[in-house]
């Protein structure tokens, strides 16, 4: 059940300029024609919320919940939609030019008449779009290894099964901070490999993960005593 009203959400805009909304329950709401500009619905519930001619033009929904969401003919122009879950969604005759879509869930989603001029749509995704079988990813050489460092672990990951991921973090000198970090995955478990450090490299300790199944998860990683988590979106490719 969403945690706002209609009315709420139109205070906010009035209030604030520019709606933030990251994280929030918003399921089921009625946001139609609403003018919501730049807002940040990142990570929001919007299952079955009423979204059509809402103008969302530089939003950012990404890893949104938006599974049979109306945006029949919403302003998404320049948008970004990674990771979210719009299967199901209505976005006839939506607009979604130069939107992001890497990695959005569009099977059964409805986009007749859409405009996607533009956008990012992999094959993946157009394919389960309109129901086709997927097209082939192009040939790869072999698989890869993503390094993550510790100051750069705000943005999402893209992997390909048999890809392996390593985090590298700082071995702090202060001994209350040396503890080793701790990784969980939340969501599909499409990693396997050691949560403690499989190496240290002087000021360093390295986790190691294989990607392991498709699909789609956010990693916390515990960095030890005194400092704050680091979580980041992980998707997994076949």
């Amino acid at each position: 059940m969403a945690e706002f009203t209609r009315a709420d959400i139109m205070r906010k805009i009035g209030t604030t300029g520019r709606l933030e909304m990251a994280g929030k329950d918003m399921a089921g709401l009625d946001l139609s024609g609403l003018t919501m500009v730049g807002a940040d619905l990142s990570y929001t519930d919007l299952r079955g919320a009423d979204l059509s001619g809402a103008q969302l033009s530089g939003a950012s929904l990404w890893s949104a919940k938006a599974k049979g969401a109306n945006f029949r003919g919403a302003n998404l122009v320049g948008a970004s939609l990674g990771l979210a879950d719009l299967a199901g969604a209505d976005l006839r005759g939506a607009q979604l030019e130069r939107a992001d879509l890497t990695g959005t869930r569009l099977d059964g989603a409805d986009l007749t008449d859409a405009r996607l001029r533009g956008a990012w749509l992999d094959t993946m995704q157009r394919a389960l779009a309109i129901g086709a079988p997927p097209l082939r990813y192009p040939a790869r050489q072999g698989p890869s290894t993503c390094i993550l460092h510790e100051d750069h672990m705000n943005a999402p990951v893209a992997l390909r099964c048999g890809d392996r991921l390593e985090v590298h973090l700082r071995n702090e000198a202060d001994p209350a901070a040396r503890k080793p970090g701790l990784a969980r995955i939340e969501g599909a478990q499409i990693l396997s490999g050691s949560n403690l450090p499989c190496a240290v490299e002087g000021p360093v300790y390295v986790l190691a993960f294989d990607a392991v199944a498709p699909g789609r998860a956010r990693m916390v990683v515990e960095r030890g005593e005194g400092r704050a988590p680091i979580a980041f979106d992980v998707l997994v490719t076949p």
